[in-house]
């Protein structure tokens, strides 16, 4: 009975870390510290992911972890790096990186809510998780700094991205989701030396393979879905001309 109580206790350690992550990013983003920030939201993302597959593994999920981990997520994805990239560019633009940063914020809050609330098995993710979005804040921050690019004259890009990452969160495009992987789960040889090869080019190069794969992840929902509208427009073309004959 106790080692089943203890259990209980270790995804919700995992979140705990993922909260004091968020809020150590926060301080730093304040003094100054935008690259460790960036950093540490990522180490946050991290350990997002193994609180709920601990659950899963030792078979401890609960409706506490699921709200908990919530409100982290709130902190870590969605106060730290609305925080981040205000302080790091948007404040440029006055009323406008002001509500950038806010709609960023207020759009990841409702994509929690909204995941919080459905029914359905969730095979894949409706709008992009939050995680994703504050992913995407924390690798711009990382290549901007680490190859020294003029922030002044892409500033817009940054202004145009939280808006357009607000949208994504909150749109009803889908994404794959990973949160229901599992490590028993089969797998070719082939995909598994990919994610291998994945792994070792983060590990190696991370400040070109971390961005590299958040952005092909923030952009895979809208191209699926691109790719899915213009099958479906080519069927129904194709039926009608079936049907003119």
């Amino acid at each position: 009975m106790k080692r089943s109580r203890a259990v209980y206790i270790l995804p919700n350690l995992f979140t705990t870390v993922n909260l004091a992550a968020g809020f150590y990013a926060i301080l730093l983003a304040n003094s100054g510290r935008f690259l460790a920030s960036a950093w540490v939201i990522l180490f946050a993302v991290l350990f997002d992911n193994l609180d709920g597959k601990v659950a899963r593994l030792t078979h401890t999920e609960s409706q506490f972890g699921v709200e908990y981990d919530s409100l982290s997520d709130l902190v870590s994805f969605g106060v730290a790096p609305a925080f981040l990239m205000y302080l790091f560019v948007l404040k440029d633009f006055g009323r406008l990186g002001i509500i950038a940063s806010f709609l960023f914020l207020i759009s990841g809050a409702l994509r929690l809510a909204r995941f919080n609330v459905q029914t359905v098995h969730r095979e894949s993710f409706i709008g992009l998780p939050i995680p994703g979005g504050a992913s995407v804040v924390a690798a711009f921050v990382l290549v901007f700094l680490k190859f020294k690019l003029d922030l002044h004259k892409l500033d817009l890009l940054f202004l145009i991205s939280m808006y357009l990452l607000a949208f994504l969160m909150i749109s009803p495009i889908k994404y794959r989701s990973m949160k229901k992987t599992s490590v028993s789960k089969k797998i070719s040889i082939r995909v598994f030396a990919l994610i291998v090869l994945v792994l070792s080019l983060m590990v190696f190069k991370p400040y070109i393979f971390i961005p590299l794969v958040v952005f092909t992840y923030a952009i895979s929902g809208p191209v699926e879905y691109i790719v899915k509208l213009l099958r479906f427009r080519g069927v129904g073309y194709e039926r009608q001309e079936d049907n003119n004959l």
